[in-house]
């Protein structure tokens, strides 16, 4: 990573430094040098309206600089009030079906935050029992186009990529009942929600500053019984990466975890593959595998290299240990899983054992 790079994820991290609290505005004395692309990178990341918050006191805040912030914070006002609104209206639906879905992720890391502002989703994560997905999704679907685009049914199986260790019957055994406007819903309990939110972010390479934002205001919001022992139960090298992701946002946004957390030294690799992600941002898909004959050597070359997998996806896929291997080796192990996984679906296309395949020869590759 270059210097200017560096001074940049560090310029993001500083802006987001306890940024969450109510009264919280100090910090930053200066604009950094690339204006522009701090900003741009703050928004892009989905905590324009959070960097905001912090800066909105201070002698920095009329600053034209900073006007695209104040304008992020006012988007994601107007879209909060339109999901809180809707949000009942959806789960009155479920719930008219006999279905008490767990709200998850956007919507229930939302309300730990001072304004629900400082927290932007796009959708409601709803996770449902395996038989009542097709009855969810038929209620989703009589909603109309708006409130259908805005919500999202999970189950444990489709939710597996993050939780591979948790079944439905714990998920649900564990969720807690709430309700909102005389709708009823649940809660994951904190010690899977927290799981799952660390490992849904290094799942995703870790790219947006948000969701380290999520698991330090999420992690301060523990009561005084969560179980660590829980939390941590299932797969050993998945349970070091939520404790890493909670170590980096102590580290780099002064999350304070609670007494009797874990221990454990942020890997040199991960702080620098999550810089990288919050100043290069979401690395789009390259193109199909089954273009590479029209692109020519040198565009297929640069086509197979943006296949590279990053570090922090590539770890948690794998299920690798955090330390004592080399990440090269397991970018590479990633780049033969994928490349299996690949001719197997192809494989199961072309003979006709898998019709569902038949996306993946029209562009759509892992």
């Amino acid at each position: 990573m270059t210097q200017s790079a560096q001074r940049l994820a560090l310029a993001i991290a500083g802006a987001l430094t306890r940024a969450w609290e109510p009264g919280g505005t100090g910090g930053l004395t200066q604009v950094p040098p690339e204006a522009e692309r701090w900003v741009q990178r703050l928004i892009d990341g989905g905590v324009g309206g959070l960097a905001w918050w912090r800066l909105r006191e201070t002698e920095l805040a009329p600053k034209p600089e900073l006007a695209p912030l104040r304008a992020a914070f006012q988007h994601h006002a107007l879209t909060a009030a339109r999901q809180g609104r809707d949000l009942p209206h959806l789960l009155a639906h479920f719930n008219a079906e006999g279905i008490e879905p767990i709200l998850f992720k956007g919507w229930s890391l939302a309300r730990l935050y001072p304004h629900r502002a400082l927290r932007p989703f796009g959708d409601f994560d709803l996770l449902v029992r395996e038989d009542e997905a097709e009855r969810a999704r038929t209620v989703l679907r009589s909603l109309g186009s708006d409130l259908q685009s805005r919500a999202d049914v999970d189950t444990a199986t489709t939710l597996a990529r993050y939780l591979p260790d948790r079944t439905e019957a714990e998920l649900f055994g564990r969720a807690r009942p709430e309700s909102l406007d005389g709708a009823r819903f649940r809660t994951l309990a904190p010690e899977d929600h927290l799981r799952l939110v660390t490992l849904h972010q290094l799942h995703h390479g870790s790219w947006r500053p948000l969701w380290l934002v999520d698991v330090g205001i999420l992690v301060e919001s523990l009561s005084p019984d969560f179980s660590w022992s829980l939390c941590l139960e299932g797969d050993a090298h998945l349970s070091e990466g939520v404790l890493v992701c909670i170590a980096l946002a102590q580290e780099l946004l002064g999350a304070r975890v609670p007494s009797g957390t874990p221990a454990v030294t942020v890997p040199a690799w991960l702080r620098r593959a999550v810089f990288h992600g919050w100043v290069h941002g979401y690395e789009s898909m390259p193109p199909s595998l089954y273009e590479l004959r029209k692109l020519g050597w040198s565009g297929a070359l640069k086509a197979i290299g943006a296949r590279w997998p990053d570090p922090v996806s590539a770890t948690v896929h794998l299920r690798a240990p955090f330390r004592s291997v080399p990440r090269p080796a397991v970018q590479m192990a990633e780049c033969v899983r994928r490349a299996a996984d690949f001719v197997r679906r192809d494989l199961r296309w072309r003979v006709g054992l898998d019709a569902q395949v038949a996306t993946v020869g029209k562009g759509v590759v892992p």
